[in-house]
């Protein structure tokens, strides 16, 4: 009983886990299956790391944003 119960709790975490790792991938621009697929592989850590990989990527944009501002001259 204690090994079915521990299989249930994996596959829900499977069904939850890969799909949100995924969204989070695609809308910064990333392959869903490639990170389904690592959702499926380590499905609570995996969010963690595609959020991380989200923010860096915001973060990136943000930075080229000001330094793009920085250069342009006064007045355009």
């Amino acid at each position: 009983m204690f090994l079915l119960r521990l299989l249930l709790i994996f596959g829900v975490s499977l069904l939850v886990f890969a799909p949100i790792t995924g969204y989070i991938a695609y809308n910064y621009g990333r392959s869903f299956w490639r990170w389904f697929g690592f959702g499926l592989v380590v499905p609570f850590f995996s969010v963690f790391v595609a959020l991380f990989m989200a923010m860096r990527d915001r973060r990136a944009e943000e930075q080229a944003e000001d330094a793009q501002r920085r250069t342009q001259p006064p007045g355009v």
